[in-house]
């Protein structure tokens, strides 16, 4: 771990010079270029990548071909490369406080939530049910720690679709709740363009990127962009002195865009992206339960000068927190103009490699404080397909074909507070598997394999009435075995107690699990033009999400079954006083039947989280949102969205025959249908709400520009986002996160030709702090049936913009 950890730092300096340096090199080139030959005017294949906008029109992808957003039948969110930058934010996480609906769930193995629902599950097999794609390609591979997704940073971003509901048609089964789809910036043929930024900020926040396109010839363009950003941590360790929650991140993309025809299209694609971080989601104490034993978390970090609180913003702890990730990508597409329709061809590769680690007990005792994973995989799909017209009808066709082979090894353990803390060995706390109890490492590997085939017709039947029918048949093939290592420091419980180190000798495996699924969803609209700027439409669709493989503790695997959806959409997309004002409103509902669910079993110290078909769930609300041109040069822009969401089915388990401290004795009493005899009786959840799932989100945002004398521009930003309270534990009502409201705000001057822009940015103007979710303590819940009843002690999952962040950045621009 180490040495990989030392490999990473030289990774990222080396990384850090060539990707802030590499642009300069090649504005070098530009330069001498240009001296020599000025370039020559784009021709019809180069003006074909712009497509051409109306006042105020937006172009989406969101039916996977080129459309004006308010013509697209689907509740869309877009987020505009402008928007981004005079947002500050960092990372993809941030979509949350840029679109309505849309949450980010930090807890383990958590993800995003459209519309209240998402998935949270540490397993290897599963799937998100919002899919996050980039550039066309889904981002499949599960990504273990707190963070996940969240560190993948933002450069060169041209605009993120944030599609809302079931998606399956077009983009998949793993997008049953929806789609963030991130778009970067493609390269331009003859044009030399060189541009970046550079920001400073509170807490040694750094973050700079820079991008340059480069024409190389008539029909051959590079673009090559480089990001580095870093900040100190903000989570202070009254053990170590370490500030955790500290990042550094880079990354690099370069794309090869070749148009030797005015048909053909081939772009090629590159990345390579590393982040470390010093907290991989450590979490603070907020309020102290029973423990378990004598170890109390809230008593051992006491003498430390530790308080639990909402606002506690430190830790004591000794063992190593931390998260290493590298990510590598290659991309090849080619489309082709058949004359009439246009053929598409998406190879892609991934590979991931993140050893991650977490004090678990998060206090300065060896209890449970080794916790180590390293987990990855690589990712290969292939899609094709082709959109064209033939009279009134447009279509899309097409296939896909999905492989992945992600996998984790990991061990940890601590004493359990059995062991002397200067013990050499440790017992173990692992929860994977058939053979969990044996002392040893596990070693998960999963297969997934899925194809599909796909198509959506499109037809307008009658002047302004558009009916629209979609299809998709998939085939999954999940596999996943556990196999078992030995570590020469790590023992079974037993060996607590005076047992043998291991009770069975290796090799030991769960052997291989297989489960298979095959599923036929469709969709359905009906669009009609009232006029040419307004319209309404109704959608029937339905979602899925494919099987999975659970591996519960000293159980057998267990195969899940897939995860259904069907949804009810109507909506109102408006624009109006000569496209001055934009009017978006759409009214849904979605129910989802055998719901994939995260939950902890058990209490400490004979715990773990496993995923279940835990039952059914339903989500309906109300989004709206609105843009207003006030003025020229001045915007104002707004949105709402009311979710209430519910629980229909969820077999959660008790904690002392309470399923949480709100629950009284004897309503633990329920066992889901089709559960073996004998299964401990469980408490039903229906009718609370989704876990990260607020009922109110919204936000306005103004946006002035104003002409200075001397060819200066001011422009003045500010936003306002609220989201109201939500659960981070199911049915738990000291698991409920305050709702809380962030101001942001930028004010910058700069060249009217965009040269350069000096600007003062702030986040969280106000310092509102918040927490990114409440979730119960590993090690402080007491033990089972115990007398007097355990309390449960409660912890924070610290938020990166829970305080004030402001700064200076400066931008520049070249063509």
């Amino acid at each position: 771990m180490a040495a990989a950890h030392r490999t990473g730092e030289d990774i990222m300096k080396l990384l850090g010079v060539r990707a802030l340096l590499v642009t300069t090199s090649l504005f070098g080139l530009v330069h001498s270029a240009r001296a020599q030959d000025a370039p020559a005017a784009p021709d019809a294949a180069e003006a074909a990548q712009e497509p051409e906008r109306a006042d105020g029109e937006i172009i989406v992808t969101a039916q996977r071909r080129e459309q004006a957003l308010q013509d697209v039948p689907i509740a869309i969110s877009v987020i505009s490369s402008e928007g981004l930058e005079k947002s500050n934010f960092t990372t993809i996480a941030d979509v949350q406080f840029l679109s309505p609906g849309v949450n980010y769930n930090a807890n383990f193995g958590g993800g995003f939530n459209v519309r209240g629902v998402g998935t949270q599950s540490l397993l290897m097999s599963s799937e998100q049910s919002v899919a996050l794609v980039i550039d066309d390609v889904i981002q499949g591979l599960p990504e273990v720690s707190f963070a996940g997704p969240s560190y993948q940073s933002l450069t060169d971003i041209e605009r993120i679709e944030v599609l809302k509901g079931p998606q399956g048609t077009l983009f998949g089964k793993n997008s049953s709740a929806g789609v963030i789809h991130i778009i970067t910036a493609n390269p331009k043929l003859g044009q030399y363009s060189l541009r970046g930024s550079f920001s400073y900020g509170t807490k040694n926040e750094v973050n700079a990127q820079s991008v340059v396109n480069l024409p190389l010839g008539d029909a051959l363009a590079l673009r090559v962009a480089g990001g580095v950003q870093r900040r100190d941590g903000f989570v202070k360790d009254l053990f170590s002195g370490e500030d955790h929650w500290g990042y550094e991140r880079y990354s690099l993309r370069a794309k090869l865009l070749w148009e030797p025809t005015s048909a053909l299209s081939v772009l090629l694609q590159g990345e390579y992206r590393y982040l470390t971080d010093n907290a991989n989601g450590l979490w603070t104490l907020r309020n102290c339960g029973s423990g378990f034993g004598s170890f109390r978390p809230c008593a051992v970090n006491a003498p430390y000068g530790l308080v639990p609180g909402p606002q506690n913003l430190e830790v004591a702890t000794d063992g190593l927190s931390a998260t290493e990730q590298k990510a590598y990508s290659l991309q090849g597409r080619v489309d082709y103009d058949l004359g009439g329709a246009t053929l598409t061809a998406i190879t892609a590769y991934r590979d991931l490699y993140q050893p991650i680690s977490l004090d678990t007990d998060a206090t300065p005792r060896r209890v449970y404080s080794r916790n180590e994973n390293v987990s990855g995989g690589t990712q290969f799909t292939q899609e094709l397909r082709i959109n064209g017209d033939a009279g009134i009808l447009n279509y899309t066709l097409g296939g896909f074909y999905y492989d992945a082979r992600p996998f984790q090894r990991g061990s940890n353990g601590g004493t359990q507070n059995a062991l002397p803390e200067s013990s050499p060995i440790l017992v173990s706390f692992n929860a994977i598997g058939p053979f969990a109890n044996q002392g040893y490492g596990s070693w998960v590997k999963a297969k997934i394999n899925s194809w599909a085939v796909f198509g959506q017709l499109e037809a307008e039947v009658t002047p302004g009435l558009t009916l629209i029918a979609g299809g998709r048949y998939t085939n999954d093939i999940v596999r996943q075995r556990v196999d078992y290592f030995d570590e020469p420091w790590l023992c079974r419980a037993a060996y607590a107690s005076g047992g043998s180190c291991h009770a069975l000798a290796l090799p030991l495996t769960s052997g291989d699990t297989r489960v298979k699924a095959s599923k036929f969803t469709y969709k359905g609209t009906v669009k009609f033009d009232i006029t040419s700027d307004v319209n309404v439409y109704a959608t029937y669709a339905t979602g899925y999400k494919g099987p999975m493989v659970s591996h519960p503790a000293n159980q057998p695997q267990l195969a899940l079954r897939p995860e259904l959806s069907t949804s009810y959409e109507i909506g109102l997309k408006a624009q109006l006083f000569d496209r001055a004002l934009t009017f978006n409103l759409n009214a849904f509902q979605v129910d989802y039947e055998d719901f994939q669910g995260q939950q902890r079993v058990g209490v400490a110290p004979i715990f773990y989280y496993t995923t279940t078909n835990a039952g059914g769930l339903r989500t309906r609300g109300v989004e709206a949102d609105m843009s207003w041109r006030v003025a020229p040069g001045f915007t104002l822009s707004g949105n709402i969205a009311y979710i209430p969401t519910e629980f229909t089915e969820f077999a959660v388990q008790c904690y002392d025959l309470y399923a949480n401290p709100a629950t009284t004795p004897g309503q633990c009493n329920y066992v889901q249908p089709g559960l073996p005899a004998g299964t401990p009786p469980q408490f039903n959840a229906a009718g609370y709400p989704l876990i990260y799932s607020p009922e109110w989100t919204g936000g306005v945002t103004a946006d002035y520009d104003a002409t200075l004398g001397g060819d200066l521009t001011l422009n003045a930003h500010a936003s306002w986002n609220y989201r109201s309270s939500s659960y981070g534990v199911v049915a738990d009502p000291n698991s409920v996160n305050p709702g809380y409201g962030l101001v942001n705000g930028q004010l910058s001057i700069g060249a009217v030709d965009e040269s350069w822009t000096l600007a003062v940015f702030a986040r969280n103007l106000f310092d509102q702090h918040f927490v990114g979710g409440i979730f119960r303590t590993p090690l402080d819940s007491g033990a089972n049936n115990s007398t007097p009843l355990s309390t449960i002690g409660y912890s924070n999952i610290p938020a990166l913009d829970s305080q004030r962040t402001v700064g200076v950045k400066l931008s520049f621009a070249f063509n």
